[in-house]
């Protein structure tokens, strides 16, 4: 006598596979991009923060840097110690010039580093900061910065070396998760109605809270990739 499954069993196996499949397939592509972004995260942290101190073995302090606009200061501090395969304008509006940086690893950059004058048309010394926005896929930079990705596929740094900003979280440091007027309290990044991490607000915090997690998205983290 030969033994083996009926037409019915392998039916039923292979619904019970599809079943589990589907429960479990999209948890494992959320975990993998989670990591994705959670890793470029940290190297662009890494990579950018270490260029600005390369260029500061050449031009001095970071906090005394001078430019007119966000392309000169790319081109003289960043260029040349960035590992880069393309920059591009990407001025939106009538707001602060940007300028588009992808990286080799897929990732990219939106900079705009801007400047202020004072009423005799003298650039004032110690504002020449700006932001930086990092964009695990560089696709998702394409279009310029877009509050409804902060937070989920686009992340804010700030870059203000010589405290312009208050309180002076960014003061003599590189470039950094966004933190202007943050309190100082952790539950905050979270709940503050302007800049905080969640989706009535518009997630300005949303990379420090990744930041103070060790560079790992958090459980309770209000969004899912």
């Amino acid at each position: 006598m030969k033994s083996g499954f009926t037409l019915a069993e392998v039916l039923i196996t292979l619904g019970i596979i599809g079943i589990v499949a589907s429960l479990t397939i999209p948890t494992l592509i959320q975990k993998h991009r989670a990591m994705i972004v959670e890793t470029r995260l940290q190297k662009f942290y890494s990579t950018i923060n270490q260029a600005i101190l390369e260029a500061e073995n050449e031009y001095g302090d970071k906090s005394y840097w001078v430019s007119a606009n966000t392309e000169e200061f790319f081109n003289k501090y960043l260029k040349t110690y960035l590992n880069h395969i393309k920059v591009e304008n990407k001025r939106v509006g009538t707001g602060n010039d940007w300028l588009l940086v992808s990286l080799a690893d897929g990732s990219a950059f939106l900079v705009d580093i801007y400047a202020t004058w004072d009423s005799s048309g003298n650039q004032t010394f110690k504002t020449n900061g700006g932001h930086f926005i990092f964009c695990p896929y560089a696709q998702d930079c394409q279009e310029g910065h877009d509050y409804n990705k902060w937070g989920k596929r686009q992340f804010v740094f700030g870059f203000w070396p010589a405290g312009e900003i208050s309180p002076q979280y960014h003061k003599n440091k590189g470039v950094e998760p966004y933190l202007n007027a943050w309190d100082g309290k952790e539950e905050s990044l979270y709940t503050t109605s302007n800049y905080g991490c969640n989706p009535n607000a518009k997630n300005f915090y949303c990379t420090a809270i990744i930041q103070h997690n060790g560079w790992k998205i958090p459980s309770n983290y209000p969004y899912k990739f």
